[in-house]
């Protein structure tokens, strides 16, 4: 490894392009987290070095001290072997935030100074933006040569002459219709200008205003995001300063330096890569995951472009509406597992790496596990990254459900009754079977028969870890036995309350009797409704009325506040009574599905319609069964009142279809 100190001006004046491998991650940093920050150290700097010109100025024989440096972080490089006609290259190992960030800051301090009167500096800047000369590939003119979801911003902004082209190109509103700007654009907005904000004596951290606390960095940054040509939130802007610009320069020359390590031969980029802390958005797991996989493939001497294009790109990257290539959010976005949230893609990896392993793994350890896991055995980098690839759909099948197929309605049940330790168990099954194979059909249904009575009975979630790691184990054996049936043998043989299959008997019990809307809580409760009422309708009935359980909430018939009001007295009240009504209109009996709207109209009126002086006024009867769609709740046309045991038969009418859906064989069949 060949260590250097460098500056800012310094890393881009040579004829030479910095790489981004195509397995690396796009762009991530944001104008809050990353580059605000960043300017305001850069700021610091250039001012100090104006305070130091100053003294010199004054007393020409002041014995100063040395400009205190600031220290911008390290890049790790490798040497790229090009053929004749090519421009020297390296691949950015570790660093590409911060070089491909100070790329757009040099560019963006390249257009400001061009606003001065003297161009001198920005024609200074000019070389350091592009490689001059006539190469046999024209992409080797860019000084930055980053991912394909960036390439086309990168291309864009180092041909465009002025930031004025670069909002037109890149506008955040069209009409009505929003747009996003991408976060390298978003990037070189802000520090444009910041930087002319420097260059008029203006401060980033100054207030707005008088009235408010917001810094003109705040205000920068809502502008960049939501106008078409941001520009900064102060009343009247001053006279640009050459000398401030040559003090920008000179700090991005002399006090600015960054660290160059340049790998050799003997070097293994992967170990330093995993064991560099670099300054910047921290990786994911599958960050990691993804550079061990494709350096992997490096020293194999495969084709990383090729397998990067045909099995991880989609994971990155997508084309948007303008088929413009950009970054792939669904992976990136969070997803709740417990009480902490992680994007979808490390998520995936933690669950892979269980049903590879068969171990339990921490998600804080997924990349070691995964590394321990892949580095056992030779392994055959296409096959694998195909296996991932098609598991990858599967948990997105799981995740995010689409349309009303029994698939989509178990992950829905899943989702809401939060078994994500079930998903390794899942992966495996898909694996093993088509989506059409009867044999899913069964584990699945089995599988949701297990999880809806637990749930329905409150039996503890705190041994699902362990019961479904172990399942995992259990399919995984080689012996005879298709994994659906090794399913059903293994639920049907764990006992106690800890992890038992319930009976039927139990599953009753708890059914008719527990206070499911304050124990099982709403969400859940309108989930095993939900599926009731989806499995309760003919094919040519509409489904889409109940497609997710977010648009639908549980409704009391006999309303909690039945003590307050005059119908829905009882025969005999006492305190044994009350407590009993209180409990029994908690139950799946006393309880269905209402649009938000219905449900508020509805909430504390009469079961039947009654009068009010002329008019007649529609009770619950009468708007439910006039207004609701859902065949759950045709019941209730033949209903005459809505008492206690009136609400206990309903409750039997909707166990049976309970254990119709969610049925617990009672023989193994062989």
């Amino acid at each position: 490894m060949n260590p250097d100190k460098t500056s800012a001006i310094a890393l881009f004046s040579a004829p030479r392009q910095y790489v981004i491998p195509v397995f690396q991650r796009g762009y991530v940093w944001t104008l809050e987290k990353q580059v605000a920050p960043l300017w305001t150290d850069l700021e610091d700097r250039a001012s100090h070095w104006l305070e130091r010109q100053a003294i010199l100025e004054s007393n020409p024989g002041a014995q100063l001290a040395a400009l205190r440096k600031h220290f911008l972080g390290s890049v790790v490089l490798t040497p790229i072997s090009n053929a004749f006609g090519r421009v020297t290259a390296y691949e950015v190992i570790d660093g590409q935030q911060r070089t491909t960030t100070l790329h757009l800051l040099i560019l963006a301090f390249h257009h400001a100074a061009a606003q001065l009167p003297d161009r001198a500096i920005a024609d200074m800047l000019e070389a350091l933006i592009r490689n001059a000369g006539v190469f046999k590939v024209a992409n080797d003119a860019h000084k930055v040569w980053p991912t394909k979801a960036g390439r086309d911003e990168i291309s864009f902004l180092d041909q465009v002459t002025d930031a004025m082209g670069v909002c037109a190109e890149f506008p955040a509103q069209k009409g009505k219709q929003r747009f996003e700007r991408p976060l390298m654009v978003q990037a070189y907005l802000y520090l444009h200008q910041a930087i002319l904000a420097f260059l008029a004596g203006v401060s980033m951290d100054d207030p707005q205003n008088e009235e408010t606390d917001h810094s003109i960095s705040d205000g920068l940054i809502h502008a960049v995001r939501h106008d078409n040509v941001p520009k900064l939130p102060v009343k009247e802007m001053p006279l640009l300063s050459s000398a401030r610009a040559e003090a920008l320069y000179m700090s991005l020359q002399d006090a600015v330096q960054i660290m160059t390590l340049t790998l050799e031969g003997e070097d293994d980029p992967q170990v330093i890569f995993e064991t560099l802390n670099a300054r910047g958005e921290p990786l994911l797991a599958s960050d990691l995951i993804r550079n061990f996989v494709f350096l992997d493939a490096a020293r194999s001497n495969q084709d990383v472009s090729l397998l990067y294009e045909t099995y991880w790109q989609g994971f990155d990257e997508q084309r948007d509406q303008n088929d413009k290539v950009t970054a792939n959010r669904y992976w990136r976005e969070k997803e709740r597992s417990g009480r902490i949230t992680y994007p979808r893609i490390d998520l995936f990896f933690y669950h892979y790496t269980i049903l590879r392993r068969k171990q339990e793994t921490k998600v804080a350890h997924v990349f070691q596990g995964f590394k321990e896991w892949w580095q056992v055995g030779n392994r055959d980098l296409q096959s694998e990254l195909k296996r991932i690839v098609t598991s990858s759909t599967y948990f997105k099948e799981l995740i995010t459900p689409e349309g009303s197929g029994y698939l989509a309605e178990f992950a829905r049940l899943i989702k809401v009754l939060d078994v994500s330790t079930l998903i390794p168990v899942y992966l495996f099954l898909r694996e093993q079977y088509e989506s059409d194979n009867p044999a899913l059909k069964q584990a699945l249904g089995d599988l949701a028969s297990y999880l809806a009575r637990r749930a329905v009975c409150g039996f503890t979630t705190k041994s699902y870890n362990r019961t479904f790691l172990r399942m995992l184990e259990v399919m995984s054996e080689a012996d005879v036995g298709d994994p659906a049936t090794k399913i059903r043998a293994y639920l049907l043989g764990l006992g106690g309350h800890s992890q038992c299959w319930p009976s039927d008997h139990e599953f009753r019990e708890y059914w008719m009797a527990r206070p499911v809307y304050k124990e099982l809580r709403p969400a859940k409760t309108a989930a095993v409704l939900r599926a009731l009422e989806v499995a309760g309708r003919t094919s040519r009935q509409e489904s889409d009325v109940v497609a997710t359980v977010d648009s639908l909430s549980v409704e009391h018939v006999l309303p909690q506040g039945w003590d307050k009001t005059s119908h829905y007295s009882l025969l005999e009240h006492s305190d044994a009574a009350v407590a009993q009504r209180n409990q029994l209109l908690q139950t799946f009996g006393n309880l269905t599905l209402l649009t938000q709207s219905l449900n508020s109209s509805v909430s504390n009126g009469p079961f039947l319609d009654w009068s009010d002086g002329d008019r007649t006024v529609p009770g619950k009867r009468t708007q439910i069964c006039g207004q609701s769609v859902l065949a759950m709740n045709a019941y209730f046309q033949h209903q005459s009142a809505w008492a206690d045991e009136d609400i206990r038969e309903r409750s039997e009418v909707l166990f049976n279809k309970a254990k119709g859906l969610w049925p617990k064989p009672q023989v193994l069949e062989v």
